[in-house]
């Protein structure tokens, strides 16, 4: 592990300016895309909100996108498939702690977080929202909190901080406190994974897992999964959580032996100019196009839903 914060000739970058504005869009657009149409507002979420905005950010950062939100990095085929392994061990590890924290946090927070009425409607549309939920949410949720966040932490702290602060950043995002601990615990490991490697892919493999093994449950009818039981049979499934992660965490240590420091992620898009700052007037035109796109597209989803309603 890093003694030192990364030696670099600029600035620290911010995270929490990126953070909120993340939340700006996620509330003030998000979550009215979602609104008008569960499924695809989810879609133009992830895409919109977190994939798009967190390159925008690099790129206008004077930083190569696929580089700083760790992209560029080729994992290898056995570091993929440990994390999709491990993904597994979550799921189990954080339905254990979803079935403790629902048992005691009042019932009315868990009535009023209940996200499986995401999975209502038409058989298409269940499926629809539970490949966005598994396929394409954890691609780009992945981007910008162990990619442009977790990189831009890394700039200024030494790994175990940066991680930590990530995964805080990543269960306020969801704004939903009967989930904080259980996200706060998938955070903190799927950090783990993207600084161990120095790759997003192996933490995007082990999100895809916990998020398609929570949809299947969903969809097969068995409700949110971890909100029933008793507090020892939480506890238990926990236990059976980190039991499966501990030997997949040991060989996952020895596959990936030396983790690249953050400073090689700092790749400039104009090596002569030091500076990290984010300008305007950096951002691509490629980038800035999609921008436009997503807004012509959040407007097309509110018009398809203000003609539906009528």
């Amino acid at each position: 592990m890093e003694s030192a914060p990364p030696d670099i000739a600029a600035p620290p970058k911010s995270s929490l300016g990126f953070f909120l504005a993340l939340m700006v869009l996620y509330v003030g657009l998000g979550g009215t895309a979602q609104g008008y149409w569960p499924a695809w507002g989810l879609a133009w979420t992830e895409i919109f909100v977190f994939l798009l905005p967190s390159a925008v950010a690099a790129s206008g950062s004077n930083l190569r996108p696929s580089a700083f939100l760790l992209l560029a990095r080729r994992p290898t085929v056995r570091q993929v498939a440990l994390g999709a392994a491990i993904g597994v061990a979550l799921f189990l590890a954080a339905s254990g702690i979803m079935s403790v924290t629902t048992l005691v946090v009042p019932g009315s927070w868990v009535k009023a977080f209940d996200i499986t009425h995401l999975f209502e409607g038409s058989p298409r549309e269940r499926l629809a929202m539970a490949l966005i939920a598994s396929l394409l949410a954890p691609l780009a949720e992945e981007v910008a909190f162990r990619g442009y966040l977790l990189s831009a932490l890394r700039t200024h702290l030494r790994p175990v901080p940066a991680i930590a602060a990530s995964s805080v950043l990543f269960a306020a995002m969801h704004l939903d406190p009967v989930r904080f601990p259980a996200v706060l615990f998938l955070g903190a490991v799927l950090g783990w994974l993207a600084w161990r490697a120095g790759s997003l892919w192996p933490a995007v493999a082990a999100h895809a897992v916990n998020n398609g093994l929570g949809s299947l449950a969903v969809l097969n009818g068995g409700g949110d999964p971890g909100v029933e039981g008793s507090v020892a049979a939480g506890l238990a499934l926990l236990a059976v959580g980190l039991a499966a992660f501990a030997p997949l965490g040991l060989a996952w240590l020895r596959s990936t032996p030396a983790p690249p420091p953050a400073s090689e992620d700092l790749v400039r898009i104009e090596p002569g100019d030091p500076s990290l700052r984010f300008r305007p007037t950096r951002v691509s035109p490629t980038w800035l196009a999609l921008s436009l796109a997503g807004v012509l597209l959040y407007g097309a989803l509110a018009a398809i839903h203000t003609v539906g309603r009528r």
